[in-house]
């Protein structure tokens, strides 16, 4: 069955791909459209394959009437994309496209599955997290307190030992004395 395996064309353009047997080789043909590829019309770029086989290079050639070239996505390749096929196999049309929404994903070098799973999950876990809030009641005023600091708390009784960050300091007066509340924030990063 005839695929394509990779591909090294300009980004954020969706394309149709047609693939099919032509006797010696898989040929390859770039539409803008669905319609475009089925009835084989408004031709962009064509190649063909050097024979039958997986992860056969395929160099595009731009039609002179083509609305969209055909570009590279990365010079340092000779190919646009990588096809696999036998003789024999049915003619097949492919959509290419980035296969995310996500902003920070959504870029044609993230274009096997494999890829996309990973880097989703990073993206997961690096914006998953808890935080573990305390407000803390010290006995006097420490002035020298400043949002950002870290705070060590440690109590036997709460059975509490960790560090976390200071977001909040408040200063308390009561007729005799001033104290210090604040409020630290520890992140914990939940996994999937």
């Amino acid at each position: 069955m005839v695929s394509v395996v990779n591909w090294n064309i300009d980004e954020n353009i969706v394309w149709y791909v047609r693939l099919a047997d032509s006797g010696s080789s898989v040929s390859v043909e770039m539409y803008l459209t669905q319609a475009d590829a089925e009835a084989q019309s408004n031709l962009q770029a064509s190649g063909e394959s050097s024979g039958y086989g997986s992860g056969l290079e395929v160099t595009l050639t731009n039609e002179e009437e083509a609305e969209t070239p055909v570009t590279f996505f990365r010079d340092e390749y000779s190919w646009h994309l990588c096809v696999a096929g036998q003789s024999g196999d049915n003619t097949k049309i492919f959509k290419i496209k980035e296969f995310v929404e996500m902003d920070e994903i959504s870029h044609s070098i993230y274009r096997s599955s494999e890829l996309i799973t990973a880097r989703a999950m990073a993206e997961i876990n690096a914006h998953t997290h808890a935080a573990i809030v305390r407000n803390v009641a010290l006995g006097i005023h420490l002035p020298e307190i400043e949002v950002g600091d870290i705070a060590g708390l440690d109590s036997a009784r709460l059975a509490v030992n960790d560090l976390s960050q200071i977001h909040e300091h408040r200063i308390v007066g009561t007729k005799v004395s001033l104290i210090s509340e604040i409020e630290t924030r520890k992140y914990l990063e939940l996994k999937r």
